[in-house]
């Protein structure tokens, strides 16, 4: 009767090993994140401050526990860091921002490098890089006599999956890190040097 019990055991242990690669991984995007995420950053966040819309643009955040931080192009040097802690000051740099330039043109890369960060698949990080083209308005010039600005870098985004007034649950930024190239960086990226 041991031999048996001995045997079963064996038996279970052996097919509960070999169950275990049956788990999907939780930090693993599901087709449906990844299109519903994709869709806010190109339909929203892109052409929104490509538009030089605000409201479409700020669709792309949830107003709760926003965050924005960039580097300005200095990994090392955080004086000249730009934090903004709360959605309204997001909303007016924008709105400077759309104030000065007559043509905003951004790439982003496709598709975004997803991570979801807990179990109900509520939270992801959210990767990407990102070229934009600031255009001034004909007959104006930035100091130095520029006509425009060019910035790239990669964008650290953390998502989340909330529900909106209307009931419904969707995926918008809470929390956006900008790492800035600097402007060697962006020389040495784009084969400038």
């Amino acid at each position: 009767m041991r031999k048996v019990f001995l045997a079963l055991y064996c038996i279970l242990l052996v097919a509960t090993f070999f169950s275990c690669g049956d788990v999907e991984e939780i930090t693993k995007e599901r087709p449906e994140e990844a299109s519903e995420i994709s869709k806010v950053l190109r339909e929203r966040w892109q052409k929104g401050y490509m538009t030089e819309d605000v409201d479409l643009y700020m669709s792309a955040y949830w107003p709760d526990g926003f965050l924005y931080h960039s580097d300005n192009g200095t990994d090392s040097d955080t004086s000249d860091d730009i934090i903004f802690d709360d959605i309204q000051l997001e909303r007016e740099s924008a709105i400077r921002v759309f104030r000065k330039f007559q043509d905003i043109e951004i790439e982003i890369s496709e598709p975004p490098k997803i991570e979801i960060l807990n179990t109900e698949r509520t939270k992801a990080e959210v990767r990407n890089h990102y070229k934009v083209q600031f255009i001034i308005a004909d007959g104006t010039s930035l100091e130095g006599g520029y006509t425009g600005y060019y910035a790239e870098g990669d964008s650290i985004f953390t998502f989340e999956l909330k529900k909106t007034t209307d009931g419904e649950r969707e995926w918008r930024i809470t929390v956006w890190k900008d790492e800035a190239y600097s402007p060697e960086e962006i020389n040495a990226a784009n084969n400038l040097q």
